[in-house]
């Protein structure tokens, strides 16, 4: 029983649960939200929607995201950044940048579906079909970002600028694929069409 317990370990516990219960319902209301946003999009998916299958009141989600927008920008492209920092550090490093991207477009297959979610809703709003404008622009700065370090590590391979645009455009659309059309497309089929993009891109007159 607590009351036999020293006064700072009783705090000490009673912060703990606290704590872990706002982080629970802050995690249930972005889970919640992202099935909402990914069945209905970003317009049509209502606050009320969100706060009926969290089990919370509006109070609460504006307390953690101030808005709708808000509370999208957190659970897709910050949600997002984190998932792809993540599934960086799963890549091996000492490999070629060929056999880096086939393992890298494999692993998309093998995303949970939380994870699938969040990387389908980003992907839409970088292409401009859904979310807010905020969250728009900050994908967009964030991809432009991570495109342009990608067309560096290309070009030192094939040598050509164009070449480089080719070999990002092309596993670019693979990936998308993978996750937008949720097509099952086999690992061989994959290590087949990776070989094939950088193969035209280092002998074709791609210049």
């Amino acid at each position: 029983m607590t009351k036999n317990l020293p006064y700072d370990i009783i705090y000490i516990s009673l912060d703990i649960r606290v704590t872990d219960m706002i982080d629970d319902m802050k995690d249930k209301i972005a889970h919640h939200a992202r099935g909402l946003f990914d069945k209905h999009g970003f317009h049509g998916t209502a606050l009320r929607e969100v706060c009926t299958l969290a089990g919370c009141k509006m109070p609460t989600v504006y307390y953690y995201y101030e808005n709708k927008e808000k509370l999208f920008d957190m659970v897709v492209r910050v949600a997002f950044e984190e998932l792809q920092q993540k599934l960086w550090t799963q890549l091996p490093k000492d490999v070629s940048s060929r056999e880096y991207d086939t393992l890298m477009v494999i692993q998309k297959k093998y995303l949970s579906e939380e994870e699938r979610i969040i990387y389908r809703l980003a992907m839409k709003t970088w292409l401009g079909f859904d979310g807010g404008e905020e969250t728009r622009r900050g994908m967009r700065d964030w991809e432009q970002h991570i495109y342009d370090g990608s067309l560096k590590k290309y070009a030192d391979v094939v040598n050509t600028q164009r070449g480089a645009k080719f070999i990002a455009r092309h596993i670019t659309a693979l990936i998308q694929r993978i996750i937008l059309i949720d097509e099952d497309v086999p690992d061989d089929e994959i290590r087949e069409e990776v070989a094939m993009i950088f193969d035209a891109a280092t002998h074709s007159n791609i210049k």
